[in-house]
């Protein structure tokens, strides 16, 4: 039996009787329902109606199954969060009235093997507590650092196909035995875990037989409780350069030095990164700062920046001479910055994993008054929200996203910026970004009339999404008829009940 659209008083009615089946199978569970449930539950970056019924949190990864059974037989929506960090796309919020699943507390690093470089953790680990242990065991490896918030869920992070920076940036593509708990109560694991094969499920990722990891990343079909994830090795060089490419007609000349540089294999493809000068300003220096200003003053520059790492101090230094040189071609300025002090000590950056959360600061860059704590969007009433296309590794391509930009952000109230990450010599993962000020009087509607006139002149131009956030569900494409009704028969084997976040990517 499908879920429906339910009344309110249908919904309080399923509620109360699933907190009593609840409370006899698992009286130890925490539950937060009416006005116990506190404002970080509640409050998202851009508007929307959705709240919580009630909030769960489980302890521990045993108790999932069975709350998603209960849930499933009180007909009653569930939307998973991890850490509630996924700010711009979602944050805390449900896709429907429904209950919350909060899984911080799931936050054991439960194997860690610095022989192999690869961990197995829980959705509540953060990137701070994974570099910690990491650091605490020798870093011998790392996980790729990235620019959100530092106390965001790794596993979350990588389902949602959020990538790091440096040449095992694509978290996700390096994960496998998936440990995922359904809807019917059922739990199983996607790797060689599941044939009893322990030893072999450490090191490999792919068993014979089909593989489902990927019905589990963005999407609704399962809540997945741990996973295995491959680190990268810790190279004892490292640097990064940043060079000053220029305006739009500057990148004709460079895209095909900065392709070059992949293809020749110089640098990994999710080594590069390209800013707009609005997305540095925001992002690397941040509204308040007092050389902000500086940065927007004069016409649209675009800048690069490039991780390079080697094995020994001479393929070091000829790395950097080779790239250092054809970037010097194309730049007006090439800036090399070590990750070493003047003594030769190795310091804490993202080229080993340290990440910075600098990204949370263009969450900011709306605010009229800079916040007495800064640190969290949703309680701080920032406007943020993302949108994340794939477009060609092409200079004209670039360009006409950046006019897309420019076009339907003309308000004064709304800061539009633009970052992209290269992941291959062929196409750019994209991170277009809307800022404003939620207390400010008509900035939430002008700011989804642009979010919505973006997405519109993206789907135009064919430059479709790669990651999604709860606004995107209404502005995907339609998709052919085939897959539509395969993936409704996947959700429907799944989830019979469809109450994993309904909706959340156009499937019910």
């Amino acid at each position: 039996m499908k879920s429906s659209a339910p009344t309110s008083s249908d919904l309080q009615s399923r509620l109360e009787g699933f907190l009593v089946a609840t409370h006899d199978q698992l009286p130890a569970l925490a539950i937060e329902t009416g006005d116990a449930i506190g404002e970080e539950w509640l409050r998202g970056t851009f508007p929307w109606t959705a709240k919580p019924l009630a909030v769960l949190h489980p302890e521990n990864a045993d108790s999932v199954p069975t709350l998603l059974k209960l849930a499933a037989d009180a007909q009653l929506p569930v939307h998973p969060i991890a850490r509630g960090r996924n700010w711009g796309l979602g944050s805390r919020l449900p896709t429907c009235d429904g209950l919350v699943l909060d899984l911080s507390a799931l936050d054991r690093i439960l194997e860690l093997d610095m022989s192999n470089g690869t961990v197995r953790v829980e959705p509540g680990v953060t990137f701070t507590a994974l570099q910690q242990r990491l650091k605490q065991e020798g870093l011998a490896y790392h996980l790729p650092a990235f620019g959100g918030p530092v106390d965001a869920s790794v596993l979350a992070n990588a389902l949602e196909r959020g990538e790091g920076i440096g040449a095992y940036g694509d978290r996700f593509g390096l994960m496998w035995d998936f440990d995922v708990a359904l809807t019917t109560g059922e739990r199983l694991r996607t790797g060689h875990s599941r044939t009893g094969s322990q030893r072999t499920a450490e090191i490999h990722a792919r068993p014979a037989g089909p593989l489902i990891e990927g019905l589990f990343s963005q999407s609704n079909f399962g809540i997945v409780l741990s996973a295995t994830m491959e680190l990268q090795p810790t190279l004892p060089y490292a640097a990064a350069m940043m060079a000053e490419i220029g305006p739009n007609e500057a990148l004709q000349t460079a895209v095909p030095v900065l392709r070059r540089l992949i293809t020749s294999g110089m640098i990994a493809p999710q080594s590069l990164v390209l800013w707009d000068s609005s997305k540095r300003a925001s992002s690397l220096v941040g509204r308040f700062a007092e050389d902000a200003d500086a940065l927007l003053s004069g016409p649209k520059q675009w800048g690069a920046s490039v991780l390079v790492f080697a094995p020994h101090p001479d393929l070091m230094k000829w790395t950097e001479k080779v790239v250092w040189s054809e970037l010097s071609g194309v730049s007006s300025d090439v800036h090399v910055q070590s990750d070493r002090d003047e003594t030769g000590k190795r310091q804490e950056t993202i080229m080993t994993g340290f990440s910075d959360g600098n990204n949370v600061m263009s969450g900011y860059w709306g605010k009229k008054k800079r916040p007495e704590r800064p640190g969290n969007l949703d309680l701080d009433h920032c406007g943020f929200v993302w949108r994340c296309p794939v477009i060609p590794f092409e200079a004209e391509a670039i360009a006409r996203l950046d006019q897309i930009l420019s076009d339907a952000s003309q308000s004064e109230k709304i800061f539009a910026a633009l970052g992209m990450q290269a992941i291959s010599s062929r196409a750019l993962h994209c991170f277009v970004s809307l800022a404003w000020d939620r207390d400010e009087a008509g900035a939430d509607e002008e700011a989804m009339e642009s979010y919505e006139q973006i997405s519109k002149c993206l789907a135009d131009e064919g430059f479709s999404p790669y990651r999604l956030g709860l606004l995107d569900a209404a502005n995907l494409s339609d998709a052919d008829e085939a897959w539509s009704a395969v993936s409704s028969r996947l959700k429907d084997a799944l989830d019979p009940a469809g109450i994993l976040s309904p909706g959340r990517i156009g499937t019910r």
